[in-house]
């Protein structure tokens, strides 16, 4: 974890402007090669968040993208976490530049000893869980704080994109790539049933529906 942290520290400012949404030569370029599955999933968790008044957790926010659209499409709770103090800095500084930061919150938190008063209605983690040695406590935590549904991302193993991406973080930083068959054991073990597993090119989009959990 401290690794991890120590990792995202260094490289917030690099990450935000690779994949924010500057209209840079950079970002035309990799919004081609690379980002056509991080567009999907984004797109994705947008269609699935109704947009009504609910509470939704970002875990893992990264400098705040997915936060910022949220807020912006409908009065919703917003509360978006990470461990790296670097990157919440940059989403509260983009929050400011929107003129939103008052209508959603950041906090620099371990996410495993979060705490909530109450749950939230929907939980996202996009490009998050692939960094965990164990990704069943994560699940297990998200699913204590959440009512209605989990949206997760999963990098898949194999390929050329997967190849260069291990390379990317070989020796920064812990990374798990998954097949199809690796989610459902996860899930299997984790007594979740009520899941959905979608292929997006590079991700896997994983829903976890727990109001249809007894």
């Amino acid at each position: 974890m401290k690794e991890n942290q120590s990792f995202w520290d260094r490289y917030a400012s690099d990450f935000d402007a690779i994949y924010g949404t500057k209209n840079s030569w950079l970002n035309n370029v990799i919004n081609k090669l690379f980002r056509g599955s991080m567009k999907m999933r984004f797109e994705k968790t947008m269609q699935i968040i109704p947009d009504e008044n609910v509470s939704v957790i970002d875990i893992g926010c990264g400098p705040g993208h997915y936060c910022f659209s949220l807020v912006q499409s409908g009065q919703r709770e917003i509360l978006g976490i990470d461990f790296s103090e670097k990157m919440i800095r940059l989403a509260m500084d983009h929050a400011l530049e929107l003129g939103i930061e008052k209508r959603l919150k950041f906090e620099v938190l371990n996410f495993l000893e979060f705490e909530p008063e109450k749950k939230y209605d929907y939980s996202i983690m996009m490009g998050f869980i692939e960094y965990f040695e164990q990704p069943e406590i994560i699940i297990k935590k998200a699913r204590d704080i959440t009512s209605r549904k989990i949206l997760i991302s999963f990098p898949v193993a194999g390929g050329l994109l997967a190849f260069q991406r291990r390379l990317r973080y070989k020796r920064r930083c812990y990374l798990r790539l998954y097949s199809h068959d690796d989610i459902k054991e996860l899930m299997k073990g984790l007594n979740i049933n009520t899941f959905k597993i979608e292929k997006i090119q590079r991700d896997f989009f994983v829903t976890i529906d727990m109001s249809q959990v007894s």
